[in-house]
């Protein structure tokens, strides 16, 4: 069976180039018949895998070497209900995909995996739509408020860059975070779950719709997160000062967030989101633009991934 890998090298600040060529040597030595698509810019992987999906209707293996965004545009880029088999090798700075069903964080052993999979699993994917603007799917996560304003301001920062540089990429999300604590905008919401539960906040500071339990680089923000369940989990936190917030930040790192005070998790199907002022959104940590109305859902189209 061919293989189409999707390789970034520029991820983890370039690291990826050097991994991906070892990683080739041993493709050639093995005699694997494969072919590569390298991205250069934002959009690259999902025109990558549209082309493989067109090119090659029938069962095929797809392996992405990159980080979440990376995978985020070739999980857009896979037609509903392709016979596509998925693989990751993780080189970005979170890799909460991996993290979150199970596969290796270890280069190497993820590409081992890859070659030789252990099993198959099949893995749900969510959507974020803004209402009569368009929608994209994730894979991860996708949110409204601090925690989107967080990936808006870490990927811009220079600091993320030298953590890359030392394999530290993932604190920048951490230092981020503290410091929009008392930035980061709040607002009054209402949110409706599947379409019948009503709820209002006068205070929202972020709602995480979770397919996976993993966010920002290994946090459990949605501990209770099935990623095969047909299914997102909601981690919203509202209502609280920003002392209290900062307080909170610690035990997310255990999830006892989800027993404090302000904070609610709800697994649903579809969660629909109105505030008074525009939020920041996320998709998979890439910036979706800044929005006031979101509607989080689970697609009900599965993934292959191989694991």
């Amino acid at each position: 069976m061919k293989y189409y890998f999707i390789v970034n090298p520029g991820s983890r600040t370039g690291k990826a180039k050097e991994l991906w060529d070892e990683m080739q040597k041993r493709l050639e030595k093995s005699g694997t018949d494969y072919e590569v698509f390298y991205t250069k810019a934002q959009g690259d992987a999902r025109k990558a895998a549209e082309i493989i999906c067109k090119k090659d209707p029938a069962m095929k293996r797809i392996a992405v070497v990159g980080g979440d965004g990376t995978l985020n545009e070739v999980v857009n880029g896979i037609p509903t209900g392709s016979k596509a088999m998925l693989g990751v090798v993780p080189t970005g700075s979170s890799n909460d995909f991996a993290r979150g069903i199970g596969s290796p964080s270890e280069t190497v052993k993820a590409f081992e995996r890859v070659l030789v999979p252990r099993y198959f699993l099949k893995i749900d994917t969510g959507r974020t739509e803004f209402p009569d603007e368009g929608e994209t799917r994730f894979a991860v996560s996708s949110s409204i408020g601090y925690d989107a304003q967080i990936c808006h301001k870490a990927l811009a920062s220079r600091l993320k860059k030298f953590l890359n540089r030392i394999g530290k990429g993932r604190l920048v999300y951490y230092i981020t975070g503290i410091f929009l604590v008392f930035k980061c905008p709040h607002t009054k919401a209402e949110i409706i779950i599947d379409g019948k539960r009503k709820l209002s906040y006068k205070k929202l500071i972020f709602a995480s719709a979770m397919n996976t339990k993993y966010e920002g680089g290994g946090m459990p923000m949605g501990p209770d997160a099935d990623p095969t369940d047909g299914k997102i989990t909601m981690c919203i936190v509202h209502d609280i000062s920003r002392l209290r917030h900062l307080l909170y930040m610690p035990s997310v790192i255990k999830a006892n967030h989800v027993n404090k005070r302000g904070v609610e998790q709800i697994t649903c199907t579809k969660c629909e989101i109105r505030t008074d002022k525009p939020l920041c959104v996320h998709t998979d940590g890439e910036p979706a633009g800044i929005r006031s109305h979101v509607v989080f859902s689970c697609t009900g189209d599965k993934l292959r991934v191989m694991s």
